[in-house]
């Protein structure tokens, strides 16, 4: 089929620079591209067989969403994972997804929630035990604690909640395997049971309140092993 679209003209098309947005973005999100690591457009245009136009857009909408940051002269690099950085983003995640979780309670109450959207939490929830008790890599017991919590979201039913949390995502997934803190592993899958449970059965105000203890407990311990890690010699 012939097209009178150049090549170039895809290239800068916004559905292909997502594209490369969302590879990138995966990559920092699981450490492929590591905090601190120095970002080379030629390297990347060369590895995603694609020009630099795209690479370009790309690499801008990760320096908006804070994953990348300015390097001097030399461009830009991933963004460092910092504990005071990671303190402040979970203040600001505790009411939304406390929020979160009182709106999908209420909406199973109220038989609003579908049976998918149900079957969805309890699913990732099992996904994610089942990869803690396999004592699965870092990255697969990150990505499932994304997941379960982006079920919560859609049982939510507000969007915006599900697209303000997406975006912070690659920050927390990024610090989670940095420090993989196997103890605090097995707290958190226990308590996202308990969170199942109560919004399975329409509990609205437990569901909230276990959330919030949830995020602000994970909060403190992520910060706590954060710091411990950067401390060590390898890392200064």
């Amino acid at each position: 089929m012939e097209s009178n679209t150049s090549l170039e003209a895809v290239e800068d098309s916004p559905p292909f620079i997502e594209q490369v947005f969302d590879v990138l973005l995966f990559d920092i999100a699981f450490c492929k591209l590591e905090p601190g690591e120095r970002i080379r457009q030629s390297v990347l245009a060369s590895q995603l067989k694609v020009s630099r136009q795209p690479i370009s857009h790309a690499l801008q909408l990760l320096k908006h969403e804070g994953l990348l940051q300015d390097s001097g002269r030399q461009g830009l690099q991933v963004t460092p994972i910092e504990p005071e950085y990671m303190r402040l983003l979970f203040q600001a995640r505790r009411p939304l997804e406390a929020s979160a979780a009182a709106l999908a309670a209420q909406r199973v109450a109220d038989h609003r929630a579908s049976d998918e959207e149900c079957e969805f939490l309890r699913r990732m929830l099992v996904t994610g035990q089942d990869k803690v008790s396999a004592h699965a890599p870092a990255p697969e017991i990150a990505m499932a604690e994304f997941q379960f919590h982006v079920a919560l979201y859609r049982l939510s039913g507000n969007t915006v909640i599900e697209q303000m949390m997406n975006g912070r995502w690659a920050h927390i997934m990024r610090a989670l395997i940095t420090i993989h803190a196997r103890a605090d592993i097995l707290v958190a899958w226990e308590e996202h049971a308990a969170i199942a449970d109560c919004v399975l059965r329409g509990s609205v105000l437990e569901a909230s309140e276990l959330v919030s203890r949830h995020v602000q407990r994970g909060g403190i311990a992520l910060c706590k092993h954060l710091e411990e890690v950067l401390a060590q010699p390898s890392h200064l």
